[in-house]
């Protein structure tokens, strides 16, 4: 009779073989789900963080922004009953001695400046600027610009040239007809060093951003004008994202794209912000944290499940082995039993099926 190959695969090394394997899937798999798990809880809390600190910027800029307001309408209401003298006292009042208003005057609906703080441009056509011709129809909020009329009188910043950024509205005079028009320039340059000092203050990037796209103030260095991002392309279209980017330093951020700054009945400027944060620097990266825990975690697991996998062979399948090499025996022509098992029950059937058949042969 043909005896066929013995099979060199055991019951032991088989259950071993299964058991390693699964130790290896479980902990290639929970690296991976555990890192994946980590990424989405780091990039939650980055864009809570960066949530956070961006509209704080815009809250506490538009706020600035909005006192400025209050103050260009509080006098607008009391321009009508002034003379020529207490009208230049009041405008250089209103411009102050902090520079952060650099121009503040009022003109006649004819677009002649008749008072103005410092007495700058008394007299003067401004007609044509746009602070004056939208506010002669209402509220106006204008973005940053160049220094025109007053480029030669109001001395250049260490970046250039003197900007603006304009308020201006209608003054109503008791006739109930527009009078003029009231319009304060407001120094670009005080606006970017309040980003600038909110910026090193909370450690983000902020941006304010022109429905163009064109970059009115930044409080990081050395960036173009206008950038092809998906942050910056969202921005322009008024629209609110953030996310993961690569910026043209060669660096990852992440950003955060608010559509609006605003405050109570500050007239919009257009503008969109923009926070961005070096995930790097603004959170510890827990990937590797994470491998070295699991290297460390996952042997240690790995050996207890081994050792548990070698008592479950020692009390269930070596009864099985010695059951095989009794039955071996029996073939042979050699009288034996089979030893008696408590468990496991297929053990305990076998060795019972094998002790009828050796009581049979004799």
């Amino acid at each position: 009779m043909h005896t066929p190959a013995q099979s060199a695969i055991t019951l032991p090394r088989a259950v071993f073989a299964l058991v390693a394997a699964g130790i290896a899937i479980f902990a290639v798999t929970a690296i991976a789900l555990g890192r994946e798990g980590v990424r989405n809880l780091r990039d939650a809390a980055l864009e809570e963080a960066v949530t956070v600190r961006t509209r704080g910027a815009e809250i506490a800029f538009a706020r600035a922004l909005e006192q400025d307001w209050q103050r260009l309408q509080a006098i607008a209401g009391d321009l009508g009953a002034l003379d020529a003298r207490t009208l230049r006292a009041l405008l250089d009042a209103a411009a102050g001695a902090e520079e952060r208003i650099s121009w503040a005057g009022f003109a006649t609906p004819d677009g002649r400046v008749i008072g103005a703080s410092g007495g700058l441009l008394e007299g003067g056509d401004v007609s044509g600027r746009p602070w004056f011709r939208r506010g002669l129809q209402g509220p106006f909020a204008g973005d940053v610009h160049d220094a025109l009329l007053l480029a030669e009188k109001v001395p250049a910043g260490p970046d250039g040239p003197a900007r603006f950024l304009d308020m201006s509205t209608p003054v109503i005079g008791e006739d109930g007809r527009v009078a003029g028009v009231l319009g304060f320039h407001i120094n670009a340059g005080w606006a970017e060093d309040f980003l600038t000092q909110f910026a090193n203050a909370t450690d983000v990037d902020l941006l304010l951003v022109e429905p163009n796209g064109t970059i009115s103030v930044a409080t990081s260095r050395n960036l173009p004008e206008v950038l092809d991002l998906p942050s910056l392309r969202a921005a322009a279209a008024g629209a609110e994202a953030s996310g993961h980017e690569i910026w043209p330093d060669g660096t990852s951020y992440f950003t955060k794209v608010l559509p609006s700054v605003s405050h109570g009945d500050l007239p919009s400027f257009g503008w969109r912000l923009v926070g961005r944060v070096q995930p790097e620097d603004f959170l510890a990266t827990p990937e590797r944290d994470i491998v070295r825990i699991a290297a460390a975690v996952l042997p240690l697991g790995g050996a207890a499940y081994l050792f548990l996998t070698f008592v479950f062979m020692r009390l269930y399948l070596r009864p099985i082995e010695q059951l095989a090499g009794t039955a071996d025996l029996m073939a042979a022509g050699h009288e034996t039993y089979p030893l008696e098992f408590r468990a496991p029950a297929e053990a305990q059937r076998i060795s019972a099926a094998l002790a009828r058949l050796e009581a049979q042969r004799d």
